[in-house]
């Protein structure tokens, strides 16, 4: 009797670790699915947020420039809020020759575009457009700067541009190469603040461009010249050739700057 009684016993005893264990495997398969599942909606949604970034990257570029031209970009839901931070950026440009000119030919904040991140793969200091120099000086690379900086547990897809700088020969003065330093730069300071979650529409617009000038002379003969910018916290240096003879040489310092809206747009 007692025998049966032990073997009655052991079978719901053995069903009811199968089914334990049988739980177990299923909540442990569930969470991790559910683990996949978050992260390769991260993922999506991460690079949803990385092409609306770009399609609002090439409307600014199509208006940039021109007058009074405006583009309206779709942005789509990414799960993130886009923002827009009209005093980041801080830029401050210097000219000078090292030895006695050191001159600033621009400081001002020139915004930034941003999408706030959700948890997900680590894109720290990851440049999809353009990359970590803070001046260029070529026309093959681009102004933009589209990149996930390392800033603390938040991850922020950041838009912004930086400035490029050209050097041309234009003419004579006073018997000396008249020199024209051109320096560009994209400002999205008159940008609305937005803070926008979901679906919407971004119109950009080109309101103006404002051009300040400064003119040096140079008594003895000069070969390049040093742009020094900083860009919040990285700087970095362009040399941009000067044609100089024995009298010296005559060098035009001219900072374009592009003032770009970025506001809501009403569809």
């Amino acid at each position: 009797m007692l025998l049966h009684s032990k073997k009655a016993l052991a079978i719901p005893v053995t069903y009811m670790m199968l089914f334990v264990s049988l739980i177990v495997l299923i909540s442990a398969t569930y969470s991790f699915a559910a683990v996949k599942i978050t992260a390769r909606g991260n993922i999506i949604r991460a690079v949803v947020a990385r092409q609306n970034m770009q399609f609002l990257d090439d409307a600014v570029h199509s208006i940039a420039w021109s007058f009074g031209a405006s583009d309206t970009v779709y942005m789509d839901d990414c799960g993130a809020i886009f923002q827009t931070d009209i005093t980041a950026k801080r830029l401050v440009i210097n000219f000078t020759d090292e030895q006695t000119i050191n001159d600033v030919v621009f400081n001002s904040s020139v915004g930034k575009a941003f999408y706030e991140l959700p948890s997900g793969p680590d894109y720290d200091n990851s440049f999809i457009r353009g990359d970590s120099r803070s001046i260029v000086n070529q026309s093959s690379f681009t102004i933009t700067q589209l990149y996930v900086p390392a800033e603390g547990d938040m991850r922020n897809l950041v838009l912004c541009y930086r400035p490029s700088a050209t050097a041309t020969v234009i003419g004579t003065s006073n018997g000396k190469p008249l020199n024209l330093i051109r320096i560009h730069i994209i400002n999205l300071k008159s940008s609305e603040s937005l803070a926008l979650r979901g679906k919407f529409y971004l119109k950009t617009s080109s309101l103006n461009v404002t051009t300040s000038t400064s003119r040096y002379e140079f008594n003895s003969s000069v070969s390049s010249l040093e742009l020094k910018a900083v860009l919040d916290r990285t700087a970095d240096t362009v040399w941009l050739p000067i044609s100089s003879n024995v009298n010296g040489a005559i060098v035009d310092v001219e900072v374009d700057t592009c003032n770009i809206q970025i506001r809501e747009a009403e569809v």
